[in-house]
């Protein structure tokens, strides 16, 4: 019965996972393209708070462009994906939950890290190393 139970749950989220269209960023893609421009907000308001010389505004768009062109992306197609996403609640939650996961992860593991833990080999790091 348990394994009935957890068959049902892989193919229900397998199902889940596939009805993205085409043209619509896959979740494992969305949801690096939203970890990078998460840390590209960052970025831009850490550096906006020092340096006034370029509005605040302006070094968001900056930062957010960079996020395009590493991922090899248009911002139409950024800005359609983020929509069908908005949308589809449920499917922009699974990307929501799975950020947050990724993100508990690499701060136990900062954490652990300044703390000088011999448990985390550099392999571990590794593992955590991007949210894809």
């Amino acid at each position: 019965m348990k394994k009935l139970i957890i068959s049902f749950l892989a193919f229900t989220i397998i199902s889940c996972q596939s009805s993205v269209p085409k043209n619509i960023l896959p979740p494992a893609k969305m949801q690096s393209v939203m970890w990078d421009m998460m840390q590209a907000d960052a970025m831009a308001e850490y550096y906006a708070s020092k340096d006034s010389a370029l509005s605040e505004l302006a070094r968001h768009v900056n930062y957010y462009q960079d996020v395009l062109t590493l991922h090899k992306i248009s911002k139409e197609d950024f800005k359609k994906s983020l929509s069908y996403y908005q949308s589809h609640p449920s499917q922009l939650k699974i990307i929501f939950d799975s950020l947050q996961s990724f993100t508990e992860r690499r701060q136990t593991i900062d954490t652990i890290k300044k703390q000088n833990h011999p448990l985390i080999s550099d392999s571990t790091k590794k593992k955590i190393v991007s949210p894809a």
